[in-house]
């Protein structure tokens, strides 16, 4: 059965659009964080129309799928598992539109098109989507997970920025859905945007995107700002919104710890003589040019020298922006060279994070006291990437008693989420189920079960456990 769909497969999508082989899978059987899997084989179809074909033959066969863009994702929603069972469908070669509308300022992208490729073709006509990332995913893959990011609190996330979307479903197998209207306005009903936007392929495969785009910056002022704590870094955020409103467009929190790692991946460099109990990195962006009235470091430099005349603030550093953001976008790399990391994406209001990361703190040191916290995170929209090394020899039962306490104290403690960007795949799907309201994963299931009724979308289930 299996030999006999792998030659429909490859006599309807061609040699580049079935991979069997070994050497050929690997690629797309590697996790970007944590172990790899092992597909059946990899399908690559070059359009919607093909993928919609090639799903039904799936489903009618009876065959496993998971659906993968870039495999940017750190939970391994996107991993084939081990046993060899499923294919992975990728939307890699989805890349029959990228459409600029600058009247609108819109964009409709095949789901295969990186993010850097879409904001290269969006700055030809002075617009970008300005969705800040470590990794450089698909918009498909965008769209699948809700994506995030560092400048989150000014332009919002992958759902914020979404007009449509289209998509292939399981069930009925093969049923092409959605649309690439370009609305902002359009109150008549359920949206397939907002209803597969952050279902993680659990629903269906997204094949285009439709995004709002807005005007490229055209200037900005950044500085890296030492502080004693904090609750000090929390009272910050609030005052230059006070004082700087919607130009503040990044404010990002960093730990000792966290500049630690950094100083030494990258040989000792940091712009503070001592390294300080904690760090801002904060930006200010408007689109009005320079020369029109409004000078962004010339405000940002004087607001600092006020607080730094009342004592507020330890020291600030507002020059060379690139080298500021390279510590912050070094942070993860650094910690994963020092050892073994365990990590935890987690969010709470703003007005939580200070009492939350203290209540995180006092739970590692009394049940993994040798770990080492390198904490940092999206401090003004109250993310905390709580990032910690720990021996190589710490056994799993101890980490795995460590990441119940501070997932239920996140959830239950401090009304936060248990995972603030990275999403629901393997890796977390029982602390989904532990974690998540009782009545929004019925909800989610009899969703699941509408529109994959066989169960053969991905490795997520976001039904009642064990239904």
């Amino acid at each position: 059965m299996q030999d006999s769909l792998a030659a429909r497969l490859t006599q309807r999508l061609g040699p580049r659009g079935v991979l069997l082989q070994a050497a050929e899978r690997a690629p797309y059987e590697a996790s970007a964080r944590h172990a790899g899997g092992r597909a059946r084989g990899v399908l690559r179809p070059a359009d919607a129309q093909e993928l919609a074909w090639t799903l039904k033959e799936l489903v009618t066969a009876g065959a496993h799928v998971v659906t993968q863009g870039a495999a940017t994702g750190l939970v391994g929603g996107a991993t084939p598992t081990t046993d060899g069972s499923q294919w992975v469908l990728s939307t890699q070669r989805l890349r029959d539109v990228l459409s600029i509308d600058p009247v609108n300022r819109s964009a409709t992208v095949a789901a295969g098109f990186r993010l850097s490729e879409l904001n290269r073709a969006a700055a030809e006509h002075g617009l970008s989507l300005p969705i800040d990332l470590g990794a450089d995913p698909t918009l498909g893959g965008m769209v699948a997970t809700n994506t995030g990011g560092a400048r989150l609190i000014r332009f919002g996330g992958a759902r914020e920025n979404l007009l449509g979307v289209e998509a292939v479903l399981a069930h009925p197998a093969g049923q092409r859905v959605g649309s690439s209207r370009a609305l902002r306005k359009n109150n008549t009903g359920l949206d397939w945007a907002q209803l597969l936007c952050g279902t993680f392929g659990a629903f269906g495969v997204v094949t285009r995107a439709t995004v709002r785009l807005h005007s490229i910056q055209q200037q900005s002022a950044t500085a890296l700002v030492a502080v004693d704590s904090v609750e000090a870094a929390i009272e910050m955020v609030c005052d230059l919104e006070q004082a700087m409103g919607e130009f503040v467009s990044a404010f990002e929190g960093l730990s000792r710890g966290a500049l630690q790692a950094v100083a030494r991946h990258q040989g000792g460099v940091l712009p503070f003589a001592d390294v300080p109990a904690y760090a801002v990195l904060m930006e200010v962006s408007s689109a009005v040019p320079p020369g029109c009235g409004l000078d962004l470091e010339a405000m940002l430099m004087a607001w600092l020298e006020q607080h730094l005349a009342q004592g507020r603030i330890v020291d600030a550093v507002i020059d060379k922006p690139a080298q500021l953001w390279r510590i912050r976008h070094a942070i993860s790399e650094a910690v994963q060279s020092l050892g073994r990391m365990v990590a935890f994406d987690l969010s709470v209001a703003r007005s939580a994070f200070a009492p939350f990361r203290a209540r995180a703190l006092s739970l590692i040191d009394e049940l993994l006291p040798a770990a080492s916290v390198c904490d940092f995170g999206h401090l003004g929209d109250g993310g905390v990437h709580l990032n910690m090394v720990v021996p190589q020899d710490t056994p799993a039962d101890a980490i795995g008693r460590l990441r119940d306490a501070i997932y239920d104290a996140v959830v239950r403690e401090f009304g936060g989420s248990f995972s603030a960007e990275h999403g629901v795949g393997p890796y977390n799907q029982a602390y989904y189920h532990r974690c998540s309201e009782p009545a929004m994963q019925a909800m989610a299931g009899v969703l699941q079960r509408q529109l994959d009724t066989a169960r053969v979308l991905g490795n997520v289930w976001l039904g009642e456990a064990g239904i």
